[in-house]
């Protein structure tokens, strides 16, 4: 897989220009699982993908936003939180291509929105 990254617990984490790029071109296949190191995702797919798993960044800090971008449809999408961590609000399980997906990290939570600590919750 071609990948290009910068990982959480790094200065340059949310610098212009630092994401994550994954590219049908190196050994990117339908039934592949991304593990997001940065903040922002770039999977490049020349043609459709039947199936595509992403596991979102690791230890984020509070108020990172992890954002996912796709250039062909994937009809069998899962977008997962790593341990201890969960998803709020709904989760694709399908994308077309140009849709943008993000999601904001709430370290603390809260619990007057229903918001349980180490959540994404999804805002696009």
């Amino acid at each position: 897989m071609a990948n290009i990254q910068g990982g959480y617990g790094h200065s340059d984490v949310f610098a212009p220009g630092v994401f994550d790029f994954y590219s049908t071109s190196g050994s990117l296949v339908t039934g592949a699982t991304i593990n997001m190191q940065s903040s922002n995702l770039v999977v490049y797919a020349s043609a459709m993908l039947a199936a595509l798993t992403v596991n979102l960044p690791l230890n984020p800090p509070d108020g990172a936003v992890a954002e996912l971008n796709f250039t062909a449809t994937i009809t069998a999408l899962t977008i997962a939180a790593n341990t201890g961590d969960s998803i709020v609000g709904t989760n694709p399980t399908t994308i077309g291509a140009s849709t943008p997906i993000r999601f904001k990290y709430s370290l603390l939570g809260d619990v007057t929105k229903g918001v349980q600590t180490r959540s994404w919750i999804r805002v696009q």
